[in-house]
Parts: structure tokens; C-alpha cells; sequence
């Protein structure tokens, strides 16, 4: 298997023209992002998941040489860009499963806003709707299920935990995540046609707020 700048991966073919990159070590998502930035030649879209980047090519290119374009952009470029942003979210921690939340943690409702607004968190990708964050970084005694039952709605703004992430509901849509409360910090610009309309990104990192 492939090493660049010490990350080893794996480089299989995954339909015409497309390729899977995946990390035999999860913690290396750094290398994604970076391959995600770079720009280089024959590589249409990089698209960043929890341990994997699809790579589309703008031509038919051999295994060999995806594997060859991967490893020269990793080398020239070892570490993500600079810039990443820290973002500070106020939250009202009013949501409708943080008594359940209690009761299945052995925790009190201010100890779950105490342990969530003390972390510090890192946006792993985006994926589900527009704008959502899968965020890294969820303390451990938080890290509980899923809703046995997901919500028809949530709203937009609503700050969720579920398994071992948190995350912030960009636009209304079902949801089996917890409901701990609500931002008003806007994640997704449905008017914009580029990166911009998204506030969070790949690498950022952020910490929640409380407020009355």
C-alpha cells in the first residue's frame, strides 16, 4: 500500500473515470483535505467522506498513475493550508431530548451543557443535506445513540449529537439525532453558487456557547 509523508492508504477503482483513496488510519483525514485543496492535473472533484476521498478524473488514467498523482501532490503539499477558522456558536440549550439524554448518560441536563460547550470540535466533512458538519471531537460520556425514532422534522439550527458526533441541522429535515438546542449561526447560503455557501468546511474547528 501506498506512504506518503507517513499516511498510508489504499487506492481502489471505483467505477469509470472515479477512484477511492482510503486511509488505513481514520486520524489521517488531514492528507484528504489537503488532497481535497490541491490542485492538480487529470483530478475533476475530490469529494471527502469519514475515512475516504473520491477522486473523479477528467480522462482515463491507470491505477498506477492515480496512485502516482496522489503521492507527488501529498509530497509537495504535507500539511493542510492555513486556512482553517475557528468558529464560536452561541447555543440555547433548550432541546427536546436533553431530559432523555440525562436519564440515559446518568448525567444532570447542566453537567450535558457543561461537557458539550467544553469541547473543542473539528469539522470531519459534510455530507447529509447542505451545510451539516459531521464534527469530531464529542466527549465521551456523550456519546450515546441515535433516537430510536427519528424526528419527521428538525429545524434549521438545531445542535444534535448522535454516536460519536456532534452537528448542526443546516436546513429542516428529518432527524435521528439528539436535540440538545438551537443556533441562530447560519451554516448554509442557499443564494451563493460557490464554497461560500457553506460557513463551515473541512478542517475548521469551533466550540459551542451557552446562552440564556
Amino acid at each position: 500500500m501506498p506512504r506518503s509523508s507517513s499516511i498510508s492508504y489504499q487506492i481502489l477503482p471505483y467505477g469509470p473515470n472515479a477512484w477511492l483513496l482510503q486511509l488505513d488510519n481514520p486520524d489521517d483525514i488531514a492528507a484528504l483535505h489537503t488532497l481535497r485543496k490541491a490542485s492538480f492535473q487529470h483530478i475533476q472533484e475530490c469529494v471527502v467522506a469519514y475515512d475516504s476521498l473520491l477522486l473523479t478524473t477528467s480522462s482515463p488514467l491507470t491505477q498506477s498513475q492515480v496512485k502516482a498523482l496522489v503521492h507527488d501532490t501529498l509530497q509537495k503539499h504535507t500539511s493542510p493550508d492555513n486556512k482553517q477558522r475557528h468558529h464560536v456558536i452561541e447555543v440555547h440549550y433548550t432541546g427536546p431530548d436533553l431530559q432523555d439524554l440525562a436519564t440515559a448518560s446518568k448525567l444532570s441536563i447542566q453537567e450535558i451543557i457543561t461537557l458539550h460547550s467544553s469541547a473543542i470540535y473539528s469539522v470531519r466533512f459534510l455530507g447529509f443535506s447542505a451545510g451539516f458538519a459531521y464534527l469530531d471531537g464529542l466527549p465521551e460520556p456523550l456519546q450515546l445513540p441515535r433516537r430510536s425514532t427519528p424526528r419527521p422534522k428538525m429545524e434549521p439550527g438545531a445542535v444534535a449529537i448522535g454516536g460519536k458526533h456532534a452537528g448542526i441541522y443546516s436546513t429542516p429535515s428529518p432527524g435521528g439525532w439528539n436535540w440538545l438546542g438551537n443556533t441562530d449561526y447560519p451554516l448554509f447560503h442557499p443564494d451563493r453558487n460557490d464554497h461560500s455557501a457553506f460557513t463551515l468546511h473541512p478542517g475548521d474547528t469551533l466550540e459551542f456557547r451557552p446562552i440564556s
